[in-house]
């Protein structure tokens, strides 16, 4: 399915002003005026929503309302729980995006300050590490980015990895009362499966970092996943055994990571590994088999280093520590 055209920007604010109405609803009259839409262009706008997949309801009165906003992660329905002062203040909504990174890289580029979020209900080029395709259900999970700048050598930017895999298990458990577990570098696990992914990606020259961009997909409600997945992955609902409100969900994580990225701003990654250690029960003892282009290493994992590089000890009791790579075995 392609990506929306520009008029989708205006599909946007229309779901941004309907889920925000509060159950009260909109007469068209007023969302023409806060749209500046002409009538005709706003009755086909609304008719676009219902072709996406919105259910619309209007009362005797005129007043459309939109049943389905209260689990859409927009900014009016994220914003009662954020604790934030950085993080998620500029808050974008799409309905679908060719890839939440893409566009929040487009912001950034533009000027986006640090703590802007581009959150979207559907993705049509989702990706995860290596250049793999992140696989996503329209509606039911958080496909999120935020572009952060911080001011940190170049060198320390993936442990960012390791900092918001923490703040995700933490989000997680406070919103679906749900424990986790951490796999190196950047998955978050229930015991049914994966159900979280870290990408991050850096603008930089030597010495500076212009911003990093922070994606984070969540597999959050339904039971069911596409065969692609199924099996190795799982979602929240099923470990919660009830849905999870994804607004919640996306403002724990904001103000969880908040913390976290002040810390490290301040402190490096050192106060984090113990920490990330004892919320992953892969990263001590586990046999590994990791790839490189040219090369595998194969052993046993041996904790993290002081920059979040994994240690891994070989046959011949040789310790070796690699800062990326694809993970083909545990």
């Amino acid at each position: 399915m392609r990506e929306l055209p520009s008029s989708g920007r205006q599909l946007d604010r229309l779901v941004e002003l309907l889920a925000g109405s509060a159950g009260e609803g909109w007469s068209l009259a007023e969302l023409a005026r806060s749209t500046d839409m002409p009538p005709s262009e706003l009755s086909a706008a609304l008719a676009r929503l219902q072709t996406e997949g919105l259910s619309l309801e209007v009362d005797s009165d005129g007043r459309v309302r939109l049943p389905a906003a209260a689990d859409m992660p927009v900014a009016s329905r994220v914003r009662p729980h954020l604790s934030t002062n950085r993080l998620g203040q500029r808050l974008h909504h799409y309905l679908r995006v060719d890839s939440t990174n893409n566009t929040a890289r487009r912001l950034a580029e533009a000027g986006a300050g640090e703590g802007t979020v581009v959150v979207a209900e559907e993705q049509t080029g989702g990706r995860g590490r290596l250049g793999r395709t992140w696989l996503s259900r329209k509606g039911r999970d958080i496909l999120l980015s935020l572009v952060l700048r911080p001011d940190v050598d170049p060198a320390q930017a993936p442990g960012l990895n390791l900092v918001v895999g923490l703040a995700a298990g933490q989000a997680i458990r406070e919103v679906a009362g749900i424990t986790t577990d951490l796999k190196w570098p950047n998955d978050v696990l229930t015991c049914d499966g994966k159900c979280c992914g870290v990408l991050t990606e850096m603008n930089a020259d030597p010495g500076k970092i212009h911003f990093v961009i922070v994606g984070v997909g969540i597999n959050v409600n339904g039971t069911s996943l596409p065969n692609a997945i199924a099996g190795r992955a799982s979602t929240l609902e099923q470990a919660a055994g009830a849905p999870v409100p994804r607004p919640r969900l996306v403002a724990a994580l904001l103000n969880h990571l908040e913390a976290l990225y002040l810390v490290f701003l301040d402190r490096g990654l050192r106060p984090f590994l113990e920490r990330w250690a004892a919320s992953s029960s892969s990263i001590r003892g586990r046999p590994i088999l990791v790839s490189n282009p040219g090369r595998s290493l194969r052993g046993t994992t041996a904790g993290l280093s002081e920059q979040g590089a994994l240690r891994i000890r070989r046959e011949d009791g040789s310790v070796e520590e690699v800062l990326a790579g694809d993970v083909v075995q545990w």
